[in-house]
């Protein structure tokens, strides 16, 4: 089966988005800048764009062939795992941003807590790559 145009750009939409919330953590971490607008554009885009087409997938997914256990159970856990992370983002990027208004360099004071953070990220976003080549090629 040939991989939809939507999931193709999804996919590196979400590379580019992970490199953004890299680029936070850094930024934040090194120089003690929260750059706000940047966050707020990856959390709307996220919303906008790959959790509604994540979303919009599952629903109108009327594939007749039968998917092997490991493919339902990438599905389930890229979808379920994904969605706990965005979640998970917004509300770090929330704490974050409120220490940074108070001078506090939050990934520097949460240096393990932001490491682990970023680690689980990478592992949704792999996930996400896994799940595409396993689906369509």
């Amino acid at each position: 089966m040939a991989a939809p145009i939507l999931s193709t750009f999804t996919l590196f939409t979400e590379l580019l988005i992970t490199s953004i919330v890299l680029y936070i953590f850094y930024s934040g971490y090194k120089y003690n800048k929260f750059p706000f607008k940047l966050a707020l554009f990856a959390l709307v885009y996220e919303v906008s764009f790959n959790i509604s087409y994540m979303v919009y997938r599952a629903v109108t997914h009327q594939e007749e062939t039968l998917h092997s256990a490991f493919r339902i159970g990438l599905a389930i856990f890229h979808g379920t795992f994904s969605l706990i992370m965005f979640i998970l983002l917004i509300i770090f990027l929330i704490w974050a941003w409120i220490n940074y208004k108070k001078g506090i360099n939050f990934f520097k004071k949460f240096k393990i807590l932001s490491i682990f953070f970023i680690i689980l990220w990478l592992i949704a976003v792999f996930s996400g790559i896994l799940f595409y080549f396993v689906a369509y090629f």
